[in-house]
């Protein structure tokens, strides 16, 4: 095992652990934030294609 493995497994444990102490409500926002903003891009996305000016 290398040190970069170790040190992505800490850091990834702490992360994970920090997750588990937050209110749900945070969670929650903060992962209907991200599902709509990737939403938004790929809509953007799709109608930039569909809309493009040949």
């Amino acid at each position: 095992m290398n040190n970069f493995s170790v040190k992505m497994g800490i850091v990834g444990g702490v992360c994970f652990s920090v997750l588990g102490q937050w209110p749900i409500g945070i969670l929650q926002t903060i992962l209907l934030a991200t599902l709509g903003a990737v939403v938004s891009f790929i809509v953007s996305r799709i109608l930039q294609r569909w809309f493009k000016d040949d």
